[in-house]
């Protein structure tokens, strides 16, 4: 297999997260104790905020990826690129999906150790998983994909 065959992604991106949920809620059980420090009926507002958010992040990326008959796990090749829709304002619309929903599930477990592991998880996917399939984007689509890279950023 050529290297444009597919992304040489170095994880299973929905697993980054979840793996940071573990440990926190481990830690959160186990040793200390660390809540969110805002009223519960804020939380709960924030939540549902967040998880519209993340609803609508992921469901307009799987349309996509169902409207051009591509699978979303990055293992797989690419044959289209998608610069539209949910794509004009974010390069990675299901991995800020990912870090939307972190927050849900941090504000379910009122564990502020979900929400601190955040940026952790945003370094992860940017290096393990975003990176190598921006080289191997740059690769299949050439100027294409650099004019699309310099005009949508890569999270917000």
């Amino acid at each position: 297999m050529s290297s444009k065959d597919h992304a040489k992604v170095k994880t299973i991106p929905p697993l980054v997260p979840l793996f940071f949920i573990g440990i926190s809620w481990l830690i959160n059980k186990t040793n200390f104790s660390l809540n969110i420090p805002l009223d519960s009926q804020i939380q709960m507002i924030v939540a549902y905020v967040f998880m519209f958010c993340a609803s609508l992040l992921f469901g307009f990326s799987l349309y996509f990826f169902v409207k051009s008959k591509q699978n979303p796990e990055p293992h797989t090749p690419t044959n289209a690129l998608y610069t539209k829709g949910i794509f004009r304002i974010t390069r990675n619309p299901i991995y800020l999906g990912f870090l939307v929903a972190q927050v849900v599930v941090a504000i379910k477990l009122n564990n502020l150790y979900v929400l601190l592991t955040l940026p952790m998880v945003m370094i992860i996917l940017t290096k393990w998983v975003i990176e190598p399939e921006e080289t191997y984007l740059e690769e299949l689509f050439g100027e294409q994909y650099l004019n699309y890279k310099q005009k949508v950023r890569r999270w917000l």
